[in-house]
């Protein structure tokens, strides 16, 4: 029967294997090896809905993957990176987890290692040693414009002098380069976002925005709820700069605002807060009733923002097209409490490493 299929709803059907199988299924046979090798099928597959993995931060635990087409978790390991301590990931692109390896455990974000992965080939590359940067700040991955088979990887961090730089590595050229001198700030997190030929990042009094080209640096007021009290997280969905706000008060969760920043200017020093949606109440009761003290974890995925409260096996999804919220059951029960990355992973079997 599999003979008398045309060859698109073959590549249909190789679209929805497990995709932590996904290379084990190319030596079934030379047919599937060449229908997942073909170009047409990579085509295919970037311009499909890219997966949800969550990724345990600084622990040794396997990664965990959903799929939107066909609505099931997944564990997949990460044991084939070389390393002896926990791993933190630093971002996904073009198929691609950044990695960063703390060398000498007992002093933080000193020794940097920083590995790019394939966590469907199970490859990896260790990068090379930065020029400037001794100590990691705020790291990104991303692709190199349209050309979706190279990517960039972008650290913010300390030198020896204590300055702050920015250094990019090239997957092209194989090596790093100096980007920029920083406004020594303080950054709240080592996560950080790339849209438009800029860089995002949480920092003490705002978000701090850097157009890489032009050099500048825009410090971001956070939007505002009233009289309350906004906790924000920093997602990117698609190349929407979104906000997910925590609306608290007296430590007690009192609504989810999703926001998104626009600017008017090249500069970046004309912007607005343009508020996306508000959790209706038919959803938020009980995802304040599973959040311990307010926690939750979220992230983009395509154009799609996954949310779940701590203690919850089901995690809520904000459909931005489409303006619809949906539920995602079945989480695993013995991964609630466990503190994950929320990030896209794409099926591009044929991204290079280097």
């Amino acid at each position: 029967m599999w003979s008398d299929l045309p060859e698109h709803l073959k590549e249909r059907v190789m679209e929805s294997l497990p995709v932590d199988c996904f290379f084990r299924f190319r030596a079934v046979c030379k047919i599937w090896n060449a229908l997942l090798s073909s170009e047409h099928f990579n085509s295919m597959a970037r311009n499909s809905q890219p997966f949800l993995i969550l990724c345990p931060f600084k622990t040794q635990r396997p990664a965990l993957i959903y799929s939107f087409f066909t609505h099931t978790w997944r564990p997949i390991s990460l044991s084939f990176i070389p390393y002896v301590c926990p791993l933190n990931i630093g971002g996904s692109a073009s198929g691609l987890l950044l990695v960063d390896i703390q060398t000498n455990p007992w002093f933080a974000r000193t020794s940097p290692v920083l590995y790019v992965c394939n966590p469907l080939s199970k490859t990896c590359l260790r990068l090379p040693g930065m020029a400037c940067v001794r100590s990691i700040m705020a790291k990104t991955i991303a692709p190199v414009g349209a050309k979706r088979d190279e990517y960039k990887v972008m650290v913010i961090g300390r030198s020896i002098r204590d300055m702050v730089f920015l250094e990019v590595y090239n997957s092209a050229s194989k090596s790093w380069k100096f980007a920029g001198r920083i406004p020594d700030v303080v950054i709240r997190n080592e996560s950080m976002i790339y849209s438009k030929g800029c860089l995002f990042c949480m920092i003490d009094g705002g978000m701090m925005a850097y157009n890489i080209e032009q050099g500048i640096t825009t410090v971001v007021a956070m939007p505002t709820a009233g009289a309350h009290n906004v906790w924000p997280r920093l997602i990117c969905c698609e190349s929407r700069v979104i906000v997910v706000g925590a609306i608290e008060e007296n430590y007690s969760l009192k609504g989810v605002i999703m926001w998104e920043v626009v600017f008017h200017d090249e500069k970046m020093k004309n912007y607005v807060w343009e508020e996306i949606v508000k959790m209706p109440d038919s959803l938020f009761d009980e995802f304040r009733r599973c959040s311990n003290l307010g926690w939750f974890q979220c992230g983009g995925v395509g154009d799609k923002i996954c949310l779940r409260a701590n203690v919850s096996t089901e995690m809520l999804v904000y459909d931005v097209s489409r303006g619809s919220w949906s539920r995602v059951f079945n989480f695993p029960a013995d991964l609630r409490y466990v503190s994950m990355r929320y990030l896209p992973l794409e099926v591009m079997p044929n991204t290079r490493l280097s």
